[in-house]
C-alpha cells in the first residue's frame, strides 16, 4: 500500500511538472509572437506612408535608398515608397543612401515646372527636395530603373 502511494504521488509530480512546462511553454510562444507581431506591423506601416505633423512648423519626411537597394531583387529600392505630403507641413523630403552603390532620386512624372534630378548620391549621403507644387510626382534611380517612389503633394490647409 506504501509502495503504490509513492509511485502514485510520483506520477502526480511528473504530471505536475509536464503541466508547468507545457505553460511555460505557452507563455513563451505568446510572447514570442506578440513581439513578431508589433515589430511586423510597425515595420509595414513604416514602409508604406508616413504623413509627420509636429506642432510649431514644418517637419521633414526621411526616405532611405537601403542597403542592397541597387539589386533587382530588392525592389522597390526607396523606404518608404510612397508618400502623401502636406505643403507647409511635411512637403521636405531627405533621402539618404544607405546602399553602397551611387544612386539617384529624379522625376519621371511631375506636374508642370515641378521635375526634380538629385544628380548622383554617394554612399552615406544625403539628397533634399521640397515640394511646393500640389500634385503626383513619380520618380526613380537613373542607373537602377526598378528603384521606383510616388509622392501626392497636397495643398496645405
Amino acid at each position: 500500500m506504501e509502495n503504490s502511494r509513492l509511485v502514485l504521488s510520483h506520477r502526480h509530480r511528473a504530471v505536475g511538472k509536464a503541466v508547468i512546462g507545457a505553460v511555460v511553454m505557452a507563455v513563451v510562444i505568446v510572447a514570442v509572437a506578440g513581439i513578431y507581431f508589433a515589430t511586423t506591423s510597425t515595420t509595414t506601416l513604416a514602409s508604406t506612408s508616413t504623413t509627420s505633423i509636429k506642432s510649431g512648423g514644418p517637419s521633414a519626411v526621411l526616405i532611405s535608398i537601403y542597403s542592397g537597394a541597387s539589386n533587382s531583387a530588392n525592389a522597390p529600392g526607396y523606404k518608404p515608397d510612397s508618400l502623401t505630403l502636406i505643403i507647409g507641413v511635411n512637403n521636405t523630403v531627405t533621402w539618404t543612401n544607405d546602399d553602397s552603390a551611387m544612386h539617384t532620386v529624379t522625376s519621371t512624372s511631375a506636374p508642370s515646372g515641378a521635375s526634380f534630378d538629385s544628380g548622383g548620391i554617394r554612399s552615406g549621403a544625403t539628397y533634399t527636395h521640397t515640394f511646393t507644387v500640389p500634385g503626383t510626382y513619380e520618380y526613380h534611380c537613373r542607373p537602377h530603373g526598378w528603384m521606383t517612389g510616388t509622392m501626392v503633394v497636397k495643398a496645405g490647409l
